[in-house]
């Protein structure tokens, strides 16, 4: 061994070296390609996320009611009872993907209503849809509030940039 390999930190460094052999810098051209790719909106984001988990619970309570009405314990026809919750988990996915549309979010505040409703049926589904109503009115006043201060901090540093543009500007002449 070499005196090299023996100090401190060597193993260390020579990893770093190596990957910094194997993955070449981008080009100004590629890392500025990336910095300007704009970022999603928090709203748009946590809607849809909300939205999906929200189809799949709709699946498994569907499933649940379902099987109370097979057993008799839900007077209500299971196939309806099926069919409903599947149109409903369809419906809560196809908002999901329309949170873009403005008649997206107005489709998403209607569907809220059936998993109140189907507390009718079974008293835990209104409990799950109660939850859920909180937790989409959240990700709908959170998102809207990250947006907010995003814009701002975005203009905010247009503006020191200009300022900076403007200074440097002067200094050459």
């Amino acid at each position: 061994m070499s005196a090299e390999e023996t100090r401190p930190g060597a193993a260390r460094d020579s990893v770093q070296q190596g990957a910094s052999d194997a993955a070449p810098e981008p080009s100004p051209e590629q890392s500025a390609a990336t910095q300007r790719r704009p970022q999603r909106p928090a709203t748009l984001v946590f809607t849809q996320s909300v939205l999906a988990l929200q189809a799949f619970v709709a699946l498994f309570a569907t499933l649940v009611a379902w099987s109370f009405a097979r057993n008799g314990l839900v007077e209500a026809p299971a196939g309806w009872v099926a069919g409903g919750g599947a149109a409903l988990m369809v419906m809560l996915f196809y908002a999901a993907g329309k949170q873009k549309k403005r008649w997206g979010r107005a489709l998403a505040w209607v569907l809220q209503v059936p998993m109140l409703v189907a507390g009718l049926l079974v008293p835990a589904i209104a409990a799950l849809g109660v939850v859920f109503l909180m937790i989409w009115i959240m990700a709908l006043r959170l998102g809207s509030r990250i947006d907010r201060e995003r814009k701002e901090r975005d203009e905010a540093a247009a503006a020191r940039s200009n300022e900076d543009t403007q200074v440097d500007g002067r200094m050459s002449e």
